[in-house]
């Protein structure tokens, strides 16, 4: 079996830490999933991630938090026991840091949008601003869950290609693709909050149905250690938004789902990113008839 490099490693870490989120990491039990020793762990993880264990998840715990106090009508104090905090006062201080805002002001004044304004003043922000682009055909649906091959890529979302391409290399010989074959992407981040080179994206493929974790070209297929397992969909209700055309309009489409739609529909997200349904190929496909699909969890009312 091949040894595994110590990126697969790290990443088998950040997947736990992004399962567990909200929960206190223990660093003993991360070095044992990482098969490091806890002297070295916590050394060679700040090395290869920028940021120590703590720094990462506090991080990524005011960015989620950021996306709740924009994004729903959660109580201020609520949101900041969410987020491991006390107090509010603690988390307002950290909020204050990371954000230049006050949650309060964030969420009066639009939070990530009026930094997204201040970025790019000159580019539609929403999606119904974009000339020439067709209308979004929002829907509430369900997704039953499906099994997929994923591979994760951290960076700018526009650089995902060569992610993508090794996972599809990985499968195709496998004999794991097939005419009902859909791609999935599960963009854990908001680049309006999150820079951009911290990005975390899982690219997905969708299985046969036939195949189980237990099959043998599945197991197989596991050998190579930056492949994992994961599902792609629920129980939940999903709003669904159609976007065509190129990628560039799936960040507004985003917006206008988050900031226009979601207020209006009495409906809230849950803490689940979501994923998008990629209908066509970039590789044989013009960017003008491209279709992608948005799928947002939300909480049951």
């Amino acid at each position: 079996m091949e040894t595994m490099s110590y990126q697969d490693r790290i990443n088998r870490v950040l997947r736990h830490i992004e399962k567990t989120l909200g929960t206190r990491p223990d660093l003993a039990e991360l070095a044992d999933i990482a098969c490091f020793s806890p002297y070295h762990f916590h050394r060679i993880f700040s090395s290869m991630v920028g940021e120590s264990v703590a720094a990462y998840v506090r991080r990524l715990l005011l960015e989620r938090s950021a996306l709740q106090v924009a994004h729903t009508s959660e109580p201020i104090t609520q949101i900041a026991l969410d987020a491991g905090y006390e107090s509010v006062d603690a988390f307002t201080r950290a909020f204050r840091a990371h954000f230049a805002s006050l949650p309060s002001e964030y969420r009066r004044s639009g939070g990530h949008l009026t930094l997204a304004r201040q970025k790019n003043p000159d580019m539609p922000l929403f999606h119904h601003q974009i000339i020439g682009a067709p209308a979004l055909d929002i829907r509430l649906v369900k997704f039953p869950a499906v099994l997929v091959a994923a591979m994760r890529h951290t960076g700018p979302y526009d650089d995902s290609g060569p992610t993508w391409g090794k996972l599809l290399a990985a499968l195709g010989p496998a004999g794991l693709l097939g005419q009902h074959t859909v791609a999935y992407g599960v963009s854990y981040d908001n680049p309006d909050v999150t820079p951009k080179q911290k990005c975390r994206m899982d690219a997905c493929i969708s299985l046969p149905a036939s195949v189980s974790q237990e099959s043998p070209q599945v197991r197989e297929l596991l050998c190579n250690r930056e492949i994992f397992l994961r599902q792609i969909g629920g129980d939940c209700d999903y709003v669904a938004v159609k976007v065509h055309g190129p990628y560039d309009r799936l960040h507004p489409a985003y917006r206008s789902l988050f900031g226009l739609w979601l207020p209006q529909s009495g409906r809230e997200p849950t803490n689940d990113p979501g994923f998008e349904a990629y209908y066509n190929s970039p590789e044989t496909t013009a960017p003008e008839n491209l279709l992608t699909e948005i799928f947002i969890p939300l909480k049951t009312q």
